[in-house]
């Protein structure tokens, strides 16, 4: 069985109201990369594999109408010949649980706290138990009784999906890895992304599953020059090398669209409603290939769609001039009656390295200027690079709750 028989059969199921209840749900993050998208995929695929009569329903965070801005995945899951139709997101997860009056099950990979609206919405409503977590960000301490609950660090979520269901289920099958090509090969994709290619972050549970993969794909035609030598790597290389630029493919795409393409959204404990962008361009790239005016409307109308009080944003990428790897942190709010937002970047300024050393700031000065007329908007090159938005959503999380308390005790 491949994972596109497994959503063809999970689709005829709940197309026919043939799928036993209660439902079953698995998630990635909200950000809906590749990482979380690949381990809610083979979640569900080796919960079957596991047990025939079991279907898991892997569930996109995000709308329909935003795959497309993941070309990445979209190629990865081409190799595959998964298309959209077989896929489910949040607009689909009302349609599909308004069908029972049965609480639904969930499961969270690649995050271990619930995101999403409609998640949210379910959930306070008392229609969501929380019942497995297989994860790899900071743990928030909810749902303590979930089975499994896997929360550690690591490159790559997937590697602890895999590494979850082999160990327990599947190992002592000597012939599995050789039967599963299909899915290391759609296992192998996050893996090389979230860790460029084996060379960074990489923990035990990644070179664990990255060993597995490489057993199992000794048997595939199409993958065998993958692994012809422990120091040849070049075909591994090109394989991501071509997920990569897919990734960073950003033709036709507009300022909102960059925003939407890795997006998180929190409420933190005090009120904050704060979203997240990881973008993949320098702001020196945005600020010219957008008119002032769209960057400025598109600010503002990011706040008012996802209602949100503070947009932040993160960039990675390499300078032309010097090919240093760089981030930068920039933040956007509107007018507030306490103005609290104004000091993020001095507050974080220790923990992020932040300082004024922007890569091609004097070219993006004027329109950086004219962004300011309207909102604020804050920028910063940071300095300490091997901080993602992983570290960086509980350090503006510590800021502004930090704030709040010493306000209520003024």
């Amino acid at each position: 069985m491949s994972v596109k028989s497994y959503l063809v059969n999970l689709k005829s199921k709940l197309d026919t109201n043939a799928l036993k209840l209660p439902y079953t749900f698995v998630t990635g993050n909200q950000s809906a990369d590749m990482d979380s998208v690949v381990s809610a995929l083979t979640f569900a695929y080796f919960s079957n594999l596991r047990s025939s009569d079991q279907y898991v329903i892997p569930l996109i965070n995000i709308p329909k109408e935003d795959l497309k801005l993941r070309k990445d995945i979209v190629k990865l899951l081409s190799y595959h010949s998964i298309t959209e139709d077989l896929l489910y997101f949040v607009e689909d997860f009302e349609k599909i649980t308004g069908k029972s009056t049965d609480k639904i099950l969930l499961n969270l990979v690649d995050h271990n706290n619930i995101q999403g609206e409609e998640l949210h919405k379910a959930f306070n409503e008392g229609q969501v138990d929380t019942v497995g977590i297989l994860d790899h960000h900071a743990d928030e301490g909810e749902f303590l009784k979930a089975d499994p609950r896997i929360i550690r660090t690591c490159g790559s979520n997937s590697s602890l999906v895999f590494n979850y269901f082999y160990d327990n289920f599947f190992h002592t099958d000597k012939d599995f890895l050789s039967k599963q090509v299909d899915v290391l090969e759609l296992l192998l994709g996050p893996l090389l992304i979230d860790t460029s290619c084996m060379t960074q972050k990489v923990e035990e549970p990644d070179t664990k599953a990255f060993d597995a993969y490489k057993q199992g794909l000794s048997y595939s035609s199409g993958f065998q020059q993958l692994f012809v030598a422990d120091n040849d790597k070049s075909s591994i290389e090109n394989f991501h090398a071509t997920l990569k630029s897919a990734k960073k493919d950003f033709s036709g795409f507009s300022f909102m669209d960059i925003l939407r393409k890795d997006y998180k959204q929190f409420t933190f404990d005090k009120g904050d409603k704060v979203g997240f962008s990881s973008l993949g361009k320098s702001f020196k790239w945005i600020f010219t290939n957008y008119t002032k005016e769209e960057i400025e409307k598109t600010l503002g109308d990011a706040l008012k769609v996802n209602n949100i009080d503070l947009l932040v944003m993160s960039d990675s990428f390499n300078r032309k001039d010097t090919n240093q790897y760089t981030r930068e942190f920039a933040y956007y709010y509107e007018v507030q009656e306490n103005n609290r937002f104004k000091s993020l970047g001095e507050r974080a300024q220790k923990d992020l390295g932040l300082n004024d050393d922007i890569y091609g700031f004097d070219k993006i000065d004027a329109t950086y200027q004219a962004v300011n007329e309207k909102g604020t908007f804050k920028l910063f090159n940071q300095g300490n690079t091997a901080a993602s938005r992983k570290q960086i959503v509980p350090i503006v999380k510590n800021i502004l709750e930090s704030d709040n308390e010493t306000e209520n005790h003024l």
